[in-house]
């Protein structure tokens, strides 16, 4: 009885999705008109993030893996965009209560309620998870140390702010701007922030939250704000709504750092730097095990030692100082190579620094 009660209750919260939904929670198709091997029989479902397609950021990059994955193995799949988070649970039950898919995949720390709740009631189904650290029976967890990934633009701003370079000022003052205040977001914060300070201990960093992924005019906003109080690099880690801050960057002359895939194109005379994160081979690799047969549950993480994640200013036309270009590469085999172990934490950062300074 529980069980029938709990799949009506999921059919009228679909029902009331489809109905109401500013964007389509129906799952939609990728579009493809064939595949490479449709032999394959494997199906795929995934819910992105509230951003939705077109952020050229965390779902668009994990489309991308989807897509590679449909020609590399002949696997078709479904997705839904949602609205908001609380759309989350209803889309993930909505794709198990169908029985059509060998995998579901959930994008970042903020699904983890809706994926553990639906896990439960379907024990046998796959789940992965990319971006998060959840443990949890039948969830492949994928994740990448967010501290690593954001520390070598960290080292760009805290030596670039205090040099000659054409957009950069006297006021030794940076920033960085979340989409949401999440756990793994946040160590992606103090990642950019322990860089900052590892080579500029009396930098300023003002901190700011979007409140939203898709908000890129609140992105703008909060970036010329942070601008005027003299920042002159932002790092944004906002998804669609760090948009607005290469805006911003834009018409107040000044920088900002690029977050997942390679942004740098997108205004190359402003961006000097992206954060990477690999999250389309994240994605890819979870397909590739379940057609090789090795997909396993349980948490993976990796960092900058397997190149999952890293620093580029490739296709950027700021150029950084040779001295900085220098100090970035130094610092990075020092992490690779585990010498220089960052934080991750709010509560660890000041003795961190304390203890860990850049020798020139």
């Amino acid at each position: 009885m529980k069980k029938i009660v709990k799949l009506c209750l999921s059919l009228l919260v679909a029902a009331s999705l489809i109905g109401c939904s500013s964007k389509p929670a129906e799952p939609k198709t990728d579009g493809a008109e064939g595949t490479a091997n449709p032999s394959s029989g494997i199906k795929v479902a995934i819910v992105l993030s509230t951003g939705g397609l077109g952020d050229k950021n965390f779902n668009d990059m994990s489309y991308d893996g989807l897509k590679q994955a449909e020609a590399d193995f002949g696997i078709t799949f479904d997705y839904v965009e949602p609205a908001s988070a609380s759309d989350f649970e209803a889309a993930h039950r909505q794709f198990a209560d169908s029985g059509n898919y060998d995998l579901i995949i959930g994008l970042a720390s903020d699904q983890e309620d809706a994926i553990k709740a639906v896990a439960t009631d379907y024990p046998d189904q796959k789940f992965s998870l990319v971006d998060s650290s959840l443990e949890f029976p039948n969830v492949s967890t994928v994740s990448t140390k967010w501290q690593e990934q954001t520390f070598l633009c960290g080292v760009y701003a805290g030596l670039a702010t205090l040099s000659d370079m054409p957009n950069a000022n006297a006021d030794n003052v940076v920033g960085v701007i979340l989409g949401m205040d999440n756990p793994n977001l946040r160590k992606g914060v103090i990642g950019y922030e322990a860089g900052v300070r590892y080579v500029n201990p009396d930098a300023k960093i003002i901190e700011a939250v979007v409140g939203n992924f898709n908000d890129a005019n609140k992105g703008k906003e909060i970036a010329m704000s942070m601008y005027n109080q003299g920042a002159d690099f932002i790092q944004h880690i906002a998804g669609a709504s760090g948009l607005g801050v290469f805006t911003a960057a834009k018409e107040a002359n000044r920088y900002a750092f690029g977050v997942g895939g390679n942004q740098n194109a997108i205004e190359p005379d402003y961006i000097a730097a992206t954060s990477i994160r690999n999250v389309n081979e994240m994605v890819y690799n979870e397909v590739k095990s379940l057609v090789e047969g090795t997909w396993q549950e349980g948490l993976k993480v990796s960092g900058l030692k397997e190149d999952a994640v890293g620093y580029s200013n490739e296709n950027s036309n700021v150029v950084p100082t040779e001295e900085i270009a220098t100090a970035i590469e130094e610092i990075k085999a020092k992490i690779q190579s585990g010498e220089l172990v960052i934080c991750e934490t709010a509560e660890e950062l000041d003795a961190w620094v304390q203890a860990n300074q850049y020798n020139k």
